[in-house]
Parts: C-alpha cells; sequence; structure tokens
C-alpha cells in the first residue's frame, strides 16, 4: 500500500468541511517532504550525471524485460529528429502509467524524468529504477517547489543532461483533444537550457504503444518575449497533435454500424484499472486551464438547466426537439 498515496485520497472526499480540508492537506505536504528527504538522502540519489549516464544501458534492458513481461510492445511509427550537440528535452505526450517504460525503449538515450507524481511513484518498485536513472520530483501545487525544480532542470540542461517532460501535465483522456492545453514552462527551460526539444506522440491500444518522433523543434528560432513564446508552445502543441493524428491514420477505420458506444468509456476504465490511485477529478484537477478558453462543459452545461419550450428549442439537439414538439 502506498501511505502518501493514501493520505492523498483523503484530501477528495466529500463532504468535508473547509478547515478539515486544510488540516488534511497540512497533513499530507508534511509527509510528503518528509517521505522525499528521506529518499533524497539514499545513495542513488547523490549519483553525478555521468555515473547515471554509464549505468543508463542496465536501466533500459530492465525496462526492455518488464514491458515484455508486461506484455507491452511498440511500433514507431516515424523517427524524424536529428542528431544534435546540444541537450534534449524529450516532450512527450501522456497516455498513461506505461508511457514511461515504453518510449524511453523507443528513445533509448539517457535522460532524467520530470515528475509531479512522488506521492504515486514513492513506494512502488518502479521508484528506485526511476531514481538510478535520474527524477526531478516537483509538487505542482506548491509554487517554490515549481520554481526550485525549474532552476534544477535548467542547470541539468546546462551540464549536458537530456530531459523527459509530459508537456500536458497529466494523462490525456479527453475524448476530442489530440492535445491538451499545455503549460509554456517547457519553452522557457529550452530556452536557458540551450536544448532542442524532440516531440514525441504516444498512443496506447491494449497493450501495444504507437510512437511516432517529430522532427527537432528549436526554441532559438522564436524571440524571447510573451509573444515570441506563446507562439512556441501554440506551435509545439499543433505538432505533437499532429503526430497524434498520423498515428490515428494508421489505424483501421471503424464502420459505424460496427461501434457499440461504451469504447471510449471503456478505454478510460482501462488507464484507470493501472494506476487506481487516479480518477478524473484528481487528472481534471492537473489540467492546464488557459484563461481566454471555455471548455465544452462550461459552454453546454447551462443548456442541461433549461427548461425547453418553443423559444429555445433551437438550443437543442433535432431529437430533442422532435420529442418536444412530437404532441
Amino acid at each position: 500500500m502506498n501511505i502518501l498515496a493514501e493520505e492523498q485520497k483523503k484530501l477528495y472526499e466529500k463532504g468535508i468541511t473547509e478547515e478539515e480540508l486544510k488540516k488534511r492537506e497540512e497533513a499530507f505536504l508534511k509527509l510528503y517532504y518528509k517521505l522525499r528527504k528521506k529518499d533524497e538522502e539514499k545513495i542513488w540519489n547523490r549519483l553525478s550525471l555521468k555515473q547515471r549516464q554509464k549505468i543508463h544501458w542496465i536501466i533500459l534492458n530492465i525496462y526492455r524485460i518488464k514491458n515484455r513481461l508486461g506484455g507491452f510492445n511498440y511500433e514507431l511509427i516515424n523517427n524524424e529528429r536529428e542528431k544534435t550537440d546540444r541537450p534534449i528535452i524529450f516532450a512527450v505526450t501522456h497516455v498513461g502509467k506505461f508511457d514511461i517504460e515504453v518510449v524511453s525503449e523507443a528513445i533509448k538515450d539517457h535522460y532524467y524524468l520530470l515528475s509531479g507524481d512522488y506521492e504515486h511513484i514513492q513506494g512502488i518498485i518502479d521508484s528506485p529504477f526511476l531514481s538510478l536513472n535520474g527524477v526531478f520530483y516537483f509538487n505542482e501545487k506548491v509554487k517554490d517547489d515549481r520554481k526550485l525544480v525549474t532552476e534544477k532542470m535548467i542547470n541539468h540542461l546546462n551540464d549536458g543532461g537530456n530531459l523527459m517532460y509530459f508537456i500536458e501535465g497529466t494523462w490525456n483522456l479527453s475524448p476530442n483533444l489530440p492535445m491538451l492545453p499545455c503549460y509554456w514552462g517547457i519553452v522557457n527551460i529550452a530556452k536557458e537550457g540551450n536544448a532542442i526539444i524532440v516531440p514525441i506522440a504516444a498512443e496506447q491500444y491494449g497493450k501495444n504503444f504507437k510512437i511516432n518522433i517529430g522532427k527537432n523543434f528549436d526554441m532559438t528560432k522564436y524571440e524571447d518575449t510573451i509573444e515570441g513564446k506563446s507562439c512556441a508552445i501554440n506551435d509545439l502543441r499543433d505538432v505533437l497533435a499532429t503526430l497524434k493524428w498520423e498515428i490515428w491514420e494508421t489505424e483501421p477505420q471503424l464502420i459505424r454500424e460496427d461501434i457499440i458506444g461504451d469504447e471510449w468509456t471503456n478505454y478510460v476504465s482501462e488507464r484507470f484499472k493501472e494506476w487506481p490511485y487516479f480518477n478524473e477529478e484528481y487528472i481534471e484537477g492537473l489540467i492546464y486551464k488557459p484563461k481566454d478558453v471555455v471548455t465544452r462543459q462550461e459552454a453546454y452545461g447551462p443548456i442541461k438547466k433549461l427548461v425547453p419550450n418553443r423559444n429555445n428549442a433551437f438550443l437543442f439537439n433535432k431529437r430533442l426537439k422532435d420529442n418536444i414538439f412530437r404532441d
């Protein structure tokens, strides 16, 4: 049992007061940093970058064995990345629990992982391997922690190390968005670390992954201004969305009469089975929400509260409107 993850679940209990929630948050953070500090003092967390690079082949072979034993395999759709002498940020789409190991096998290069999931990884069998390979943990809800990990990543890149960065910040379980809105911290880190971004899209079909590696994305082509950085993150998101579309196009087209209707629900259910400490509420809380973007729920939510009549019938779909006027 993961003690820290169990404590975090208490933060999402229904019906607790604001005062009780605050107490639980303080208790959770106290335990979180106590355990993280204890882990950071372990010998494998004190290895240098060069030492980790030398043993990376061992970790990679462990991942290969783990993937095969778990029945996982992957297909590389395209690999358009080019060789570079600059450090690399592998910007990866996030599809589920096992994409770290599978994508690692596909790219082969050494990297440090950026992870906001210490509370879920702590105490499980994956934790020592991630630590041996290199991982930067941070708590995405603590401002000082976000600032500190940003400094660590920039220093790491300037030392010649690579990063694996899940740009969406959480699993993408949207039924209609190839890419979730993206935090733009990656463009700052790439600029200050003089890094090349390699975009990687991954999709999971049962235990088969399809991986699509795009062309090098160079931040030096963008101005170091708010406008330039906004343009960069939007362009990078478009690139990753296109890579996903290219994966989807490799799948056989479905015939409408063969669609049962619960395919997406089953897909989401399978992802949550992989990591039971995740749920839709938790993931929704991690998604970046741009101020100028309205979600589908926000746009259409008020319609559910309307009482249908002849004046507002046009807001409803044809089937509902037919039912209203059937009599």
